[in-house]
């Protein structure tokens, strides 16, 4: 697709502009376009010009679009055209703008060429051989079937001309008509929208300033609402309360669990301590204290034997160790309990454990409470969405309320808008509406003022082999630093599958020449790469660029569990958005 540069959105321009549009979003990448620029015409009255077209291999078209019935009356010499307009000869109204264009790049470069001009008629069609319409050169029109294959015939208005040096003459027609679009000043103004966004989450803090006196709270909030960044804000707030604290911040899945560690790392404590573990790491640790072994079956044991493991042989394990005096001074104690992602936590075990007279009130938080010092009644906050808890894990195994009924002064509150997303990709999110994502839309509450920020981009492929899945999205990362929007390192790939060979990647380990690594591996060191993860994985995370891959276009997709899927990818994305359909 063709670089764009606008002066003003889309919805307030006139339809015959958008019907060009329209057929102008068929061209290259190697096109640059901007649509709508100021100019002065001859009595200096400003006014607004409507397309220039930039192709380097012939030179910057001036574009003038006429959709409405044009015609000139003799005896007055006015023309019919568009409501308010001045009625000049069509042609005089292209020559003002065409001469303050060439004004405009003489400023900027004397001589700079070629540069030619052409009034578009998207409405009308010239019939093959006729050599004026309306007393207009043909050679001058653009009428309905040019448009059709603008690329083709564009050379036409150029009469063989072509650009001497071809990336100075862009270089020119950037710095005349495309301010604020050069790599330099797109990246500060993505720089600057991160420095928004930490605004934004920070402030959510006085959530926490108001809520301070109480000592246990359920906090909801929906993607993009800043759960995480507080869940770290509240440990710290914890850990340096009083006379310090050993604080425990707990998550599910593992790449959220690094994430964590990094944010603590950036969170100097003036006194105590934070200790983030992810609940598998947390089970390792109070099993080797017992002196046991976490040893779950292989990955290609059957559902069966790790649903078996998982649900009752492991916790059955952590309850013993628990609730057995042998092991109280060995297991690791906290003063308080931060969780991120709570919703992932079973509130409730299978029947079969129940009824093994371990006292299971609430699940897996019977572990967790037991490790408090002051058990129920310690400090604890809960960041939660129970929206996103996946379906196919059922939506019923967890319950804020069970939780609510175990603790001793439970407070409720709520994080109420999406903070994190540029307009566009908020726009984007709200489109992916059906019955797997409907309770994730109506937690994304937008708040009053969104920064802007580039449209998303879509691929849909015919061919959805490995190589053309690498083939596109190396085209959308270069594109991407190219225009100066980010680089490599800042871009994650979120693919459907677990593993990134069973992916529609397929046995691709680089993408424009960096290795492809899993978000979280510590072994790449400070060398450049480009990370990936699956979806499932990426939960609580979020990055300036990702790039979706292995999913159908999202209106085809009929099952909740794809639904939700494709919109969890999704709102990982702040800043830049990329799928690549297969």
């Amino acid at each position: 697709m063709a670089r764009w540069f606008y002066n003003r959105p889309e919805e307030c321009c006139d339809e015959s502009e958008v019907k060009v549009a329209t057929k102008l979003r068929r061209l290259s990448k190697r096109w640059t376009i901007r649509w709508g620029f100021y100019y002065e015409d001859n009595n200096g009255v400003r006014r607004e010009g409507d397309f220039l077209l930039f192709d380097p291999r012939h030179g910057l078209l001036v574009l003038e679009v006429k959709g409405f019935r044009l015609r000139g009356f003799a005896p007055t010499g006015k023309w019919e055209g568009d409501p308010g307009s001045n009625k000049d000869h069509p042609i005089y109204q292209l020559d003002q703008e065409f001469a303050a264009v060439l004004k405009a790049l003489e400023n900027v470069q004397p001589g700079w060429r070629p540069v030619s001009k052409a009034l578009c008629l998207p409405n009308e069609v010239i019939p093959e051989g006729q050599k004026t319409y309306q007393d207009i050169p043909r050679e001058l029109i653009v009428d309905g079937r040019d448009l059709e294959k603008i690329d083709s015939i564009f050379g036409r208005f150029f009469g063989g001309e072509q650009p001497r040096n071809i990336e100075q003459h862009r270089d020119v027609f950037l710095q005349a008509y495309g301010k604020g679009g050069s790599p330099e000043e797109l990246k500060h103004f993505i720089d600057h929208n991160e420095v928004i966004f930490r605004k934004q989450l920070t402030r959510q803090y006085q959530l926490l300033d108001i809520l301070e006196g109480n000592q246990q709270l359920f906090i909801e909030g929906g993607a993009g609402t800043g759960k995480t960044w507080n869940a770290v804000e509240k440990a710290a707030r914890l850990a340096e309360a009083g006379d310090g604290a050993d604080v425990l911040l707990l998550c599910y899945n593992i790449a959220l669990g690094r994430f964590l560690r990094d944010l603590v790392k950036r969170r100097p404590l003036n006194q105590g301590s934070i200790t983030v573990f992810q609940w598998e790491e947390l089970a390792d640790h109070i099993l080797d204290a017992c002196g046991m072994e976490n040893e779950p079956p292989a990955a290609d044991a059957s559902y069966e034997k790790k649903q078996q493991y998982f649900d009752h042989d492991l916790p059955g394990l952590l309850l013993e160790c628990v609730r057995e005096e042998e092991f109280a001074d060995r297991l690791p104690r906290f003063d308080a309990l931060v969780v991120d992602e709570a919703q992932d936590h079973d509130t409730a075990f299978p029947e079969a454990l129940n009824d093994s007279g371990l006292h299971t009130e609430c699940g897996w938080w019977s572990i967790y409470f037991a490790l408090l010092n002051n058990g129920t009644k310690a400090p604890a906050t809960l960041f939660f969405d129970q929206a996103q808890r996946p379906p196919f894990r059922g939506s019923g195994g967890f319950d804020a309320q069970i939780l609510a009924e175990q603790l001793s002064q439970p407070a409720f509150a709520r994080l109420p808008h999406a903070l994190r997303y540029t307009q566009p990709i908020y726009d984007f999110l709200q489109t992916l509406n059906a019955p797997g994502t409907e309770r994730l839309l109506e937690q994304l509450c937008e708040p009053d003022d969104l920064p802007e920020g580039p449209e998303v981009v879509a691929v849909d492929l015919n061919d959805p082999s490995p190589d053309q899945v690498c083939t596109a999205v190396e085209e959308i990362i270069r594109s991407w630093v190219d225009d100066g929007y980010c680089q490599p390192e800042d871009i994650l790939i979120l693919h459907a599958r677990t593993q990134l060979n069973d992916s529609a990647l397929g046995a691709c380990d680089s993408l424009g020449g960096l290795p492809l690594v899993e978000y979280g591996d510590s072994g790449i060191g400070d060398k450049k790469c480009i990370r990936h993860l699956s979806i499932n994985r990426a939960k609580g995370l979020d990055s300036l660029a990702v790039i979706i891959i292995g999913v159908w276009p999202f209106q085809k997709i009929r099952q909740s569990d794809g639904q939700y899927t494709y919109f969890m990818g999704a709102s990982r994305a702040k800043q830049l958005l990329g799928i690549v359909h297969s």
